[in-house]
């Protein structure tokens, strides 16, 4: 189960992609059991993966009301709508945070496929688009979509009238060729390029983190607050069982004052899953010496590997109408370093020609890995 909240945190991939590697060494990764053994199908499908990733159980805590079981037809309910235990049940295979991250997957990849290449589901595509789910606009938040014309490839966004924000014009388009040329250059100088770091401090010393302070004494505060309601409840509770004969009307009292007490947790405990979700990001440079450093041509790579290394990296695109821009982010956590120094070294033996390795240089990623060169540059750039 840990595998499957990696992959998916990890490399960003569709539930039906995790379950087509997993069922690569079933011996491995075992499929589900069903409980009424002939609806077995003895592999993983889109179905027993989504229900791993979507299940709050393999955090540790019991998760209540998840779905609407009494109303609403049994829809599921929002996440903001689950009630957890105060502590862990039983023990985690995944922390919270992992959990987190894999929801976050679904939401960013909603209606968009895992698979390189044409979208076989519609018989009338002819060819893929490589930034296909990661360009979006910055007007109205949009997907962009790709379409080809008179030889280019543009990515557009076209909502509906009824859907277009104040500015908005019916429709925007963007060429491949500069997003390609302005995605290289990003990763060439700031993941994979012998300067980064140095990049990446001059960054941090602007950056004002009195969020983050702020965010962590409110945490801090909380806490507290839930340690003494939990502390109150308990001395209620032991002045009803100090008592030795107590009357119904001092029972009635010390109901109430629980009820009150442990609505007042439960809203507490509330406010700290929400805090604990909302945690800002705390800049760590260090994770920068974990990928490789050298240059890349984004051009050559093949879809597949051009968007795995994109799924490894989360990136996110973002175009702004005002100055014709486009905000490029990536995010690097400690749980991917290992997955995007694979996925980046990867660029470097891909031979199209399907030899091994004696095709045109042409047929082959530019990518030099060398050792990480911490804090470069010793001159000035």
């Amino acid at each position: 189960m840990r595998t499957i909240f990696e992959i998916r945190a990890g490399e960003r991939l569709g539930y039906q992609a995790i379950a087509d590697r997993l069922n690569v060494d079933l011996d491995r990764y075992p499929p589900p059991v069903a409980t009424a053994k002939h609806r077995t199908v003895g592999r993983w499908t889109y179905s027993s993966v989504r229900e791993v990733l979507t299940n709050p159980k393999y955090t540790g805590y019991m998760v209540w009301n998840r779905k609407a079981t009494t109303s609403a037809g049994g829809r599921n309910n929002p996440p903001e709508a689950w009630i957890w235990s105060s502590a862990p049940t039983h023990p985690e295979l995944v922390s919270i945070e992992t959990f987190t991250a894999a929801q976050r997957v679904a939401r960013d990849r909603e209606g968009s496929r895992s698979r390189p290449g044409p979208n076989t589901a519609h018989t009338g595509t002819r060819r893929s688009y490589a930034f296909r789910s990661y360009m979006t606009c910055g007007l109205c938040g949009r997907r962009m979509f790709g379409k080809e014309s008179r030889g280019r490839i543009y990515y557009i966004c076209r909502p509906a009238r009824a859907y277009r924000p104040e500015g908005h014009p019916a429709s925007i388009w963007v060429r491949e060729e500069p997003l390609m040329a302005g995605l290289t250059e990003f990763f060439n100088r700031e993941i994979f390029g012998p300067h980064r770091r140095e990049r990446l401090r001059v960054l941090l010393a602007r950056l004002d983190d009195t969020h983050i302070h702020e965010h962590r004494e409110r945490l801090v505060a909380v806490e507290r607050q839930i340690a003494e309601l939990k502390r109150r409840k308990e001395r209620v509770l032991d002045s009803l069982e100090a008592a030795d004969d107590p009357s119904p009307a001092f029972v009635n009292s010390i109901n109430e004052r629980t009820t009150s007490i442990g609505a007042d947790l439960e809203a507490k405990q509330a406010a700290l899953r929400e805090l604990r979700d909302a945690t800002p990001v705390a800049p760590c440079p260090e994770l920068l010496d974990r990928c490789p450093t050298g240059t890349v041509d984004f051009d050559l790579l093949p879809e597949p590997t051009l968007r795995r290394l994109l799924d490894a990296f989360a990136v996110q695109m973002c175009h702004n109408k005002e100055n014709n821009q486009v905000t490029i982010q990536v995010t690097i956590t400690p749980a991917t370093p290992d997955t995007q120094l694979w996925t980046a070294n990867a660029t470097s033996v891909w031979d199209d020609s399907g030899s091994d390795g004696s095709g045109s240089d042409g047929d082959r990623a530019a990518m030099r890995v060398v050792p990480p060169t911490g804090f470069e540059p010793a001159l000035p750039p």
